[in-house]
């Protein structure tokens, strides 16, 4: 297909929301829809960054915020070496996008927006991931009965607060419409925030 210039200067998209709103399902369906359209980049994900800087995670305040600045970094290299990124992680704390846009120049966040219980029930569902099986249950079993569970550290969203960002580039609620609409819907909207100005 034919290539289609939407920039040229590199530049970073980050999808960030609660986990199981979604995030990861729908960069992955942009990061196709982009390629479609002759676009190249790279996917990060946390996950990636964290099993290099904490082995034997514990998803401690401290933690994530090493954490969180290694993955900036490395986004930022790679945009300042031409490549267009596309990270695919919760970031919490508003602090870390603020961190991301200091540190790139071109910078779009996708924020998505989903009910905790919807969250809820879609990572209730899943068998394996990224994330602790039954993360919310637990925590939420934690904070009720005061139940203990090896290996489960702050969970966003029940433990620790996620922080909105009203001003996001593009938001998205992912409980409303497929996948595959929010996905052309984000599509969309980077074609006009990254193309050439």
């Amino acid at each position: 297909m034919k290539s289609t210039d939407i920039s040229n200067k590199a530049w970073a998209v980050w999808f960030t929301g609660l986990p199981g709103s979604g995030k990861s399902k729908l960069s992955k369906l942009v990061y196709d829809m982009l390629a479609d359209e002759g676009i190249t980049c790279k996917r990060i994900e946390l996950d990636t960054i964290r099993k290099k800087y904490a082995t034997n995670p514990e998803y401690t305040d401290r933690e994530r915020d090493l954490v969180y600045k290694k993955l900036v970094d490395f986004a930022a290299e790679k945009v300042q070496n031409g490549i267009n990124v596309i990270i695919d992680a919760s970031a919490h704390k508003l602090l870390y996008r603020k961190y991301a846009r200091k540190k790139i120049q071109r910078f779009v966040e996708v924020m998505i927006k989903c009910p905790l219980s919807v969250c809820i029930e879609r990572e209730s569902k899943r068998k394996k991931g990224h994330v602790v099986s039954q993360m919310y249950l637990r925590a939420l079993e934690r904070k009720q009965k005061g139940s203990k569970f090896e290996g489960l550290g702050k969970v966003i969203g029940v433990d620790v607060p996620y922080e909105e960002n009203p001003s996001a580039e593009i938001i998205i609620d992912s409980s409303k419409n497929s996948a595959e609409q929010n996905a052309l819907t984000v599509k969309k909207a980077l074609l006009k925030y990254l193309k050439p100005k």
